[in-house]
């Protein structure tokens, strides 16, 4: 269909050429005028649907020859033809608004247009959605444990996710390097989810909660719990200390 978008515009400024050859008449004026108007409507359709032939190319080139997709671009062709007919055979541009030839070229071309946006855009959400979930830097900060290790691969995580945000938010891929650049961020994002620990006994839980409260008491201190923190965290960041100031005699 782009070729026929093409060759339409092209009969139009072909015919926009020829009347400003001609210089004075008023009505001649308002010709150009009103060409110059159907030409900027039709252009604008045919460069939308050259964006999206090349969108659709990257997420699914098959698109295309869907059916519903196929028959909506044959009744776009079909009526840009008579358009063109029309104005190679002489016909002037009161003759397009005959029989609403011209709205209903327009409407026909916008809605061919949506509805291959709809199909790429579904197709393209379908793929992110099939790479996995990958959750919010929020989410995980809040549910895991709050230790040294996991601090630090939230923060490699919180710098490769706006990456991941900005491509998964898109309407459609901004380029054919798209694809792969999300498939890598989402594979070193879920890579660095997995080593986050986000379990621990109940003891090591109720001892960590209250340390981010402002401090655990020594019973919290269970053999379970040193335990856990040598093979998952650095004790030495924990320190013991008095609520009040005691004087030992």
């Amino acid at each position: 269909m782009g070729e026929l978008m093409s060759s339409l515009a092209g009969t139009c400024k072909k015919l926009l050429s020829d009347l400003q050859t001609v210089k004075v008449a008023n009505q001649t004026k308002q010709e150009i005028s009103a060409l110059q108007q159907r030409l900027r409507e039709w252009t604008k359709h045919a460069n939308a649907r050259r964006v999206l032939v090349e969108k659709v190319r990257i997420v699914e080139p098959s698109l295309l020859v869907r059916e519903d997709i196929v028959q909506t671009d044959c009744t776009v062709k079909g009526l840009a033809q008579q358009a063109k007919t029309l104005l190679l055979a002489g016909g002037n541009l009161q003759d397009l608004a005959s029989d609403n030839l011209w709205i209903r070229l327009i409407a026909a071309a916008e809605s061919a247009n949506d509805g291959v946006r709809n199909a790429a855009r579904d197709q393209w959400r379908q793929f992110v959605e099939s790479l996995g979930r990958v959750d919010t830097p929020t989410y995980l900060d809040e549910k895991m444990l709050k230790t040294p290790a996991n601090e630090g691969l939230l923060r490699t995580y919180k710098e490769h996710y706006p990456k991941y945000s900005a491509i998964a938010r898109a309407e459609l891929p901004a380029s054919t390097s798209t694809p792969d650049e999300l498939i890598r961020v989402v594979s070193t994002l879920q890579e660095v989810q997995q080593q986050l620990k986000g379990t621990a006994p109940e003891t090591v839980r109720l001892f960590l909660k209250a340390v981010e409260s402002g401090g655990a008491s020594l019973d919290l201190i269970t053999p379970e719990v040193m335990q856990w923190l040598q093979a998952n965290d650095d004790p030495s960041r924990f320190v013991v200390k008095s609520r009040t100031n005691v004087s030992w005699r």
